[in-house]
């Protein structure tokens, strides 16, 4: 706007400058053909010409320079120049209305291009965008659909020079995590085999030194439990790396949890017999998906801790059933229970409550830990709460994969 303005005033300024070097003697009266255009000369301050848009009076100050007035019912901008050799004024005069008017259709004039070309410049800016990101989504892409144990060096069609170093430094992150893991599996491999074979060994040896006649069967009684306790809690720290969701989920199937549980009965059935209890298996075969090893193992720690704590001649009682995609497995014990207190800490690894704490039941207190590690790898969760036959009632549901 003030740029117009000046633009404006520079032609007033030219066009007064001009008819300052004219000579008349007597008043002419120029008809106004342009209204948007006023004039008048004086000479010693008698008027000698004018246009007919302009009053017989003066339309300005005998005052050089610029000036804003009123005349002939609108608002004018008037330039006053004086020849002083002549003693001439020239008045110069638009109208403001009309230079806001030529103004606007000047700036019209001008964004009217932009108008139309911005469309082009939004789809123009927005397929570069899209071409720039497109490597930067590529990458999302390929991190968000790895899987757990994929640790192969990242590839991208097109790679920018800015995402090089960001690509560079997840491929050597990917490479130790790869070699971290292959570290693990075989740590889990070589202490299966390490610690499982000289317990082993020395089971037997204890066997074999108590039928030595001189040797105190108290003491190796002892030795014997001793040991055994030693190599049920490193069977259950090998089944805790083995349970690992990474290590796991790869390897889900469709099985049947009713007959897995008829093999874990059968496979701790001399433990239940020892203590003349009475198990009952309620439900069906169906299928559902879910990792076999890790499924047995459930089953197996929460039944065997039904007959760890159930007394003599007491009752155990599994239940397996399968409804809106869900499998739900309930196991209940006649023992003594757990208190509340010891039901909240009970999935934390190496606990044990209170009243097993200087009890000759045998234990590791890895169990539920692991149960709960199993439910979790399935999408379920897990209850304990007081079971209607004295012992501890505990619920898992399994969500299918």
């Amino acid at each position: 706007m003030q740029m117009s303005s000046r633009l404006f005033d520079a032609e007033l300024r030219t066009v007064a400058q001009s008819m300052a070097s004219m000579n008349n003697a007597q008043l002419n009266t120029i008809d106004a053909s342009n209204a948007d255009l006023a004039v008048q000369q004086w000479n010693a301050e008698k008027l000698i010409l004018r246009t007919t848009n302009t009053p017989e009076s003066a339309i300005s100050p005998f005052k050089e320079g610029y000036s804003d007035q009123n005349f002939n019912a609108q608002r004018w901008r008037v330039y006053a120049s004086q020849n002083n050799t002549a003693d001439k004024w020239v008045f110069v005069a638009q109208p403001l209305n009309t230079r806001f008017e030529l103004t606007e259709q000047m700036m019209i004039a001008a964004m009217t291009p932009l108008f139309f070309s911005i469309p082009f410049l939004a789809v123009a800016i927005f397929l570069l965008v899209t071409y720039g990101l497109a490597p930067l989504r590529e990458l999302t892409k390929q991190l968000a659909g790895r899987k757990e144990h994929d640790f192969s060096t990242i590839t991208l069609s097109r790679t920018p020079q800015e995402l090089v170093p960001a690509v560079e430094t997840l491929n050597r992150l990917l490479s130790r995590l790869q070699s971290a893991y292959e570290r693990e599996k075989q740590f889990a491999s070589h202490a299966a085999h390490e610690l499982r074979t000289p317990l082993s060994v020395l089971k037997v040896n204890l066997h074999n030194l108590q039928q030595i006649a001189d040797s105190s069967q108290e003491d190796i009684h002892q030795l014997q439990l001793d040991t055994d306790r030693m190599i049920h809690v490193v069977n259950q720290i090998l089944l805790l790396s083995r349970t690992n969701p990474e290590l796991v989920k790869e390897d889900f199937e469709y099985c049947d949890p009713y007959a897995i549980a008829q093999d874990v009965i059968s496979d701790i059935y001399p433990k239940i017999d020892e203590k003349n209890q009475n198990i009952e298996l309620n439900g069906c075969s169906f299928n559902f998906k879910a990792n076999r090893f890790a499924l047995y193992t459930l089953l197996q720690n929460v039944i065997a801790n039904a007959n760890k704590y159930a007394p003599l001649s007491g009752d155990l009682s599994v239940d397996i059933s399968y409804e809106q995609n869900t499998l739900r497995i309930i196991v209940e014990d006649s023992g003594t229970g757990m208190p509340q207190a010891d039901i909240v800490l009970a999935t934390q690894r190496f606990f044990r409550g209170q009243q097993h704490t200087n009890s000759k039941i045998e234990g590791s207190g890895l169990g539920l830990s692991i149960v709960e590690q199993i439910v979790r790898m399935h999408s379920g969760n897990m209850t304990l709460s007081k079971s209607a036959m004295g012992g501890l009632r505990v619920e898992i549901e399994l969500c299918s994969q």
